[in-house]
């Protein structure tokens, strides 16, 4: 009996080294982090331009002005470019929609719904037809 509780001190001594090697690595990489974000905090705050904005091709950042300028005339200054929210369209919600209805179990066997040569139910199963 005593042999058995020495390997139970054995295995648990090993998997608490362990957690508390993952977590030593998990603090060391967080720490990595943390430096860069008070970095980025600590550098003097840039005005936003357009021009800056990362992402966005030259030619479609021309073509945005010349619309601003066009439609609210001269002075005006573009301080951020950002696309809309996607949102999804009708044709792939519906589409989900039926694939999980189709897992449904049924609660009789009946067809779900009739057969396309338009008779009201399907009793042809398993007849070869």
């Amino acid at each position: 009996m005593l042999e058995n509780l020495e390997m139970i001190g054995t295995g648990f001594s090993v998997v608490m080294l362990v957690l508390a090697l993952i977590w030593a690595a998990c603090a060391l990489i967080g720490l990595f982090f943390t430096r860069g974000a008070k970095a980025e905090a600590a550098k003097p705050a840039q005005p936003a331009v357009a021009a800056a904005t990362p992402g966005v091709p030259p030619h479609h950042l021309a073509a945005i002005s010349a619309a601003v300028a066009t439609t609210f005339g001269g002075g005006y200054r573009i301080t951020r470019i950002t696309a809309p929210a996607h949102k999804v369209g009708d044709w792939p919600l519906e589409g989900r929609i039926q694939t999980f209805n189709g897992h449904r179990t049924r609660a009789d066997w009946a067809a779900m719904r009739p057969p396309l040569g338009g008779s009201g139910r399907n009793d042809n199963r398993g007849n070869g037809q």
